[in-house]
């Protein structure tokens, strides 16, 4: 069993992860998983990142023999570590006893976990449709199985059953109509994998939009938290309170979340917007619903604008069509150059300013340079007079009579435009 991290030496994401990564191998090793930890470099063994499929970099996968599972969610020591440990299994982990699910309780304090509780069968129909959606999942929250004497004191309405504990809460699947189907239980399992209000970052939201029809994310900065009576730390407490204690009302198709930064709400609106800021982002459309954030906000109006996203009576933002695309590539245009000013001046100033530079001089030497005519205007000037004379010394004879040449003739005759009678004369 490995982790492997294909990254690329010139990567500045996969530098920034070296020292993180080194201590996941340390702490893998601690903890005595048969996990083993390495790297590889893309630049040189292409051909392995070409059968891996490896797109972008740092790509982080666990590979063990044909199974291998990529890592979606954030680079954090932490997550990194709990993307290894439930990628090595098994996957559906049991349970013998009482003690052992206060064990399990004990570290998945916050995280999610499933259990299936039923006769100890792995071959009854339930348990192999649990099993394969555990099997599909298996990197996404922890699965247990067990008898029914470890619940103690804990109800059910059903056995054999499936439930999921999280905030410090369990809850029991029903089947549609009594009948468990595999379809059903993958939605139920796909639904309820995430805590009610979880810390999130930019990659671990692409995980999650398809948890539910809509994510409801709250930007909010650290420090603005620790303020009490502050509008952050007041939408904070309103949007939590909603996720935990109304979840009859708004579970089936809102997710909630907060993140400590407004990037990647930024990056969805395609705006920039000040934190704090609500977004509701329904995935399916690309669509994006911003609530209003008075200074007398309460819960009462947090709820009705999310009643009114639910019902489709909030105006909404974003879409696919042709005009949101040009947009996305000014937006990530203006957003690159602003990450690298910020980054560094000097970066900015070589990839900026030194080509605008060589381009006005271009551009200014073009406009100035003089003009060089093949013929002399003067030349032209007593061309034109040469000929004005000429027709007015000669003109059309009556008919019958011989015509004189042209003056355009005689220039090419030898340029003498006399005629035997002009010679006579003089």
């Amino acid at each position: 069993m490995w982790l492997v991290e294909f990254y690329a030496p010139w990567c500045g994401h996969c530098k920034k992860l070296e020292p993180v990564y080194r201590e996941v191998a340390q702490e893998l090793h601690k903890l005595g998983s048969a996990v083993r930890v390495g790297k590889l470099d893309c630049t040189r063994y292409s051909h392995v990142a070409s059968e891996f499929a490896v797109r972008g970099f740092p790509t982080i996968m666990f590979v063990h023999g044909d199974r291998t599972f990529t890592h979606r969610g954030d680079r954090t020591k932490e997550d990194l570590i709990e993307f290894a440990l439930r990628a090595q299994g098994p996957t559906v982990r049991k349970l013998s006893s009482i003690g052992k699910l206060n064990e399990a309780l004990g570290q998945h304090t916050d995280t999610v976990f499933f259990l299936y509780i039923g006769e100890d069968d792995q071959y009854s129909d339930f348990y192999r449709k649990y099993a394969d959606v555990a099997e599909a999942h298996a990197i996404h929250a922890y699965f247990y199985s067990g008898k029914k004497h470890i619940l103690d004191t804990r109800k059910t309405e059903r056995f054999p059953t499936l439930l999921v504990f999280k905030d410090n809460h369990y809850y029991e699947y029903f089947p549609p109509e009594g009948v468990v189907t595999a379809s059903s239980v993958q939605q139920w399992v796909n639904r309820e994998r995430y805590a009610s209000f979880p810390l999130m970052s930019g990659p671990g939201l692409n995980e999650m939009v398809n948890a539910a029809r809509y994510l409801v994310i709250l930007a909010v900065d650290r420090e603005a938290l620790k303020k009490s009576g502050s509008l952050s730390s007041r939408l904070y407490s309103m949007t939590k309170d909603i996720a935990f204690n109304s979840r009859d009302k708004f579970h089936s198709e809102f997710q909630f979340l907060w993140m400590p930064e407004v990037e990647t709400v930024n990056s969805i609106a395609m705006s920039f917007l000040a934190t704090p800021a609500l977004m509701v982002l329904e995935s399916e459309r690309q669509l994006y619903y911003l609530a209003p954030l008075p200074d007398n906000l309460t819960r009462p109006m947090l709820q009705d604008f999310l009643m009114r996203v639910a019902e489709g009576k909030e105006p909404a933002f974003g879409g696919t069509g042709f005009s949101m695309r040009i947009r996305r590539i000014f937006y990530d245009l203006i957003s690159t150059v602003l990450s690298i000013w910020q980054a560094s001046r000097w970066l900015f100033l070589l990839m900026f300013g030194l080509p605008t530079i060589i381009i006005s001089v271009i551009c200014y030497s073009l406009c100035c340079m003089e003009t060089i005519d093949d013929i002399p205007d003067d030349e032209d000037d007593e061309d034109d007079e040469d000929r004005e004379l000429y027709d007015r010394q000669h003109p059309p004879l009556p008919a019958g009579e011989s015509d004189l040449p042209s003056y355009d003739e005689v220039q090419a005759a030898g340029g003498d435009h006399k005629t035997s009678e002009d010679k006579k004369n003089e």
